[in-house]
């Protein structure tokens, strides 16, 4: 019969439970407090500040008094960036349109935004983001149901091109924009699309997860910083072109910032670097500021 003692057990078990907490250590780190990028999240600020509540406000309750109710405060929105941008020339809303007068163009180009009484929780409609006034780029956002697009105009030359994207960024070199996929449960998926000879751009890489390494990368990055444990402040990505002298080829970073409480200011950031190697052209995802 097999004797074991309680001390060599003991030994054993010890011996066992330290080689586990080492493998798990190594395979798995944590992040410590010196290894987080804490931020103070502001609160976006709109140039136009309204007296009313068009959804709750008594006034509005028939169709067309909400209808009439949201064209005003949309028409005060985008003329208030319009005019705070310098574009007000050439950018302009009347209730439930945007005009906007760029070069090469007789007339106008023009967004509607769509209504129906019959489909009144499902009516898109375009207001103004962004405007890059050293390009001469604006970014209008058109939001719908479970849904959003962004429609880049360049007020210099009259072009202009939907995406199917949350976020958006312009190279500096205008070779590339990158962007979140807009369509629900896929919010994470990174767009890349490079412009084209005919002046449209075209996406091929659609997802954060385009290879093993990929994923594997993501997974490890998020679960150092333990951010499946914090609350992910939404919409508040951002995209950071680099100019790396030491790296030939593109690159950009992606940041999340997540919260610990919902109603905490400061979050702390995660983040991506996406190169691309000039000699292959791929694009690969790396963990960090790398």
């Amino acid at each position: 019969m097999l004797k074991i003692s309680v001390r060599s057990m003991s030994k054993a078990f010890t011996a066992t439970l330290l080689s586990t907490i080492t493998s798990i250590a190594i395979a798995a780190p944590f992040a410590t407090m010196d290894d987080y990028d804490w931020v103070v999240m502001k609160t976006p600020l709109d140039p136009a500040s309204y007296m009313y509540n068009c959804h709750n406000d008594y006034n509005y309750e028939t169709y067309d008094a909400l209808q009439n109710c949201l064209y005003n405060l949309r028409e005060d929105a985008d003329n208030a960036f319009s005019k705070q941008w310098g574009i007000s020339d050439k950018v302009v809303r009347e209730r439930n349109a945007i005009y906007i007068k760029v070069a090469n163009r007789k007339n106008p180009l023009v967004f509607v935004d769509y209504s129906s009484p019959y489909e009144e929780d499902f009516n898109p409609y375009y207001s103004l983001q962004d405007y890059d006034k050293s390009r001469k780029l604006l970014t209008i956002h058109q939001s719908f149901y479970e849904g959003e697009n962004l429609t880049v105009v360049n007020l210099a030359t009259g072009f202009w091109q939907d995406f199917s994207l949350r976020k958006l960024s312009v190279s500096p070199d205008m070779r590339y924009i990158v962007g979140f996929e807009s369509e629900m449960g896929a919010t994470e998926h990174i767009n890349i699309l490079e412009r084209q000879n005919s002046g449209y751009y075209e996406g091929y890489y659609k997802q954060v997860y385009s290879s093993s390494e990929d994923s594997k990368n993501y997974d490890s990055h998020k679960e150092f910083y333990q951010a499946d444990k914090a609350q992910q402040v939404y919409d508040s990505e951002t995209f950071t072109w680099v100019n790396d002298t030491e790296f030939s080829g593109d690159k950009f970073y992606v940041d999340s910032f997540y919260k610990l409480n919902e109603a905490d200011s400061a979050a702390f950031r995660v983040r991506y670097t996406f190169v691309r190697d000039d000699k292959t052209g791929a694009w690969q995802m790396r963990k960090g500021g790398v």
